[in-house]
């Protein structure tokens, strides 16, 4: 049974204690970070990354960081064969969506989530598990691949996530009629989470939690 974890910011107080607390674990797990979404973001401030990281180890995920790009499929199943949890940062989800066609990495997180084993994204992380990403596309994505925008996320879930809702930092991203038009689509099942919020999946089945009101 698939069991997901897509948050907006894990770094956020309380969202790694949550996970950590539905999953009732009482030992490390080792998790891979997968930053290769950071490759394609803006390098001049990546605390929140250090941010993410931190999220998970206090929390019981022992982590170390790993690349997809210039991986082929073999590689990664190599790689990652013994971890418990796999972990995908934020950060840019055409870019990443990019290198997982390169790598063949959509078919390794495919096994790995359809085994029963853990996911848990953050932002990018969390993008990429739906169906359409069109409502997620800016004008700077155009610029910073080497390729058409691939639009079309993992379908792993039925829904697309909209990350950092309400936050001061994304409201140029969200409010403006380019992102608008892109999201105002019959055929979207669209999920606006705040960076105090995550949904879990498990099986067929989600809810979506605010750890603020489990204080």
């Amino acid at each position: 049974m698939k069991h997901l974890f897509l948050t907006s910011s894990i770094g956020i107080p309380g969202v790694g204690e949550s996970i950590r607390t539905m999953l009732g674990h009482d030992r490390p797990l080792k998790a891979v970070f997968i930053n290769t979404p950071v490759e394609g973001d803006d390098q001049s401030d990546l605390s929140w990354v250090d941010e993410e990281r931190v999220g998970l180890n206090k929390n019981g995920f022992i982590t170390f960081d790993y690349t997809i790009t210039g991986k082929n499929l073999s590689q990664i199943q190599a790689d990652l064969a013994d971890i418990d949890v796999l972990y995908i940062s934020g950060g840019n989800e055409f870019y990443l969506k990019e290198k997982s066609t390169e790598s063949g990495f959509e078919t390794f997180v495919n096994e790995f989530v359809n085994s029963g084993k853990i996911y848990i994204g953050t932002s990018c992380g969390s993008i990429i598990m739906g169906e359409d990403m069109t409502p997620l596309q800016k004008l700077s994505d155009l610029t910073a691949l080497l390729k058409p925008i691939d639009v079309v996320g993992f379908g792993i879930v039925d829904f697309t996530i909209l990350p950092h809702w309400g936050s001061q930092d994304f409201r140029g991203r969200w409010l403006n009629n380019e992102s608008f038009n892109l999201m105002y689509k019959e055929n979207s099942a669209l999920i606006a989470l705040n960076n105090y919020e995550y949904v879990e999946v498990l099986g067929d089945k989600y809810r979506i939690i605010d750890v603020r009101s489990e204080k």
